[in-house]
């Protein structure tokens, strides 16, 4: 069914949405790469674009989405898609002595992903059916991010859509 937008007077030609925050931009952005991923991969076309791409906009915008959180946790700023109660929320898992105990895992929380995004000095991806990172079906919605703490090693195993779903209180 077609929906005529005409009569809707803040929409002139395209409904382009103007009034979002950057924020939200990129959440929608990283939620549209994951959820897009399998889709984009199965044209062998589209695919060499994608995985030219896909691992690179990821990074960026997880790194970019969890500097301004933290910011905005550290200045005390709490909006709408950023409310206390969740920072304490589950969205992995952390190893914290991932050099000596990588058995030994706690609960990863919304604030402490944040953290761990920011400080990471390598990520890796969960790639489905993949041969080598050049060449795999779609991206999974978990990431390893790997780091160091007063020189112990520490591992995250991070649900991006499980930290997203918690930024903006149910996608």
């Amino acid at each position: 069914m077609e929906f005529d937008t005409r009569g809707i007077p803040w929409i002139s030609g395209f409904p382009i949405h103007e009034t979002y925050s950057l924020l939200e931009q990129k959440v929608f952005h990283l939620i549209s790469i994951l959820n897009g991923s399998k889709e984009s991969n199965k044209s062998i076309i589209i695919k060499k674009l994608t995985l030219t791409y896909e691992i690179s906009e990821v990074s960026r915008l997880l790194l970019e989405i969890s500097i301004q959180v933290r910011n905005n946790i550290e200045l005390g700023i709490v909006s709408n898609y950023s409310s206390i109660h969740s920072l304490d929320s589950d969205v992995g898992l952390l190893f914290r002595d991932f050099g000596a105990n990588p058995q030994s895992s706690i609960v990863l929380s919304f604030r402490e992903a944040c953290n761990k995004i920011i400080h990471t000095k390598h990520i890796n991806f969960e790639l489905e059916n993949a041969k080598s990172l050049n060449d795999y079906e779609h991206l999974n919605s978990i990431v390893y991010l790997f780091g160091d703490f007063h020189e112990r090693e520490w591992k995250a195993e991070l649900n991006v859509k499980r930290f997203l779903e918690t930024l903006v209180g149910n996608l």
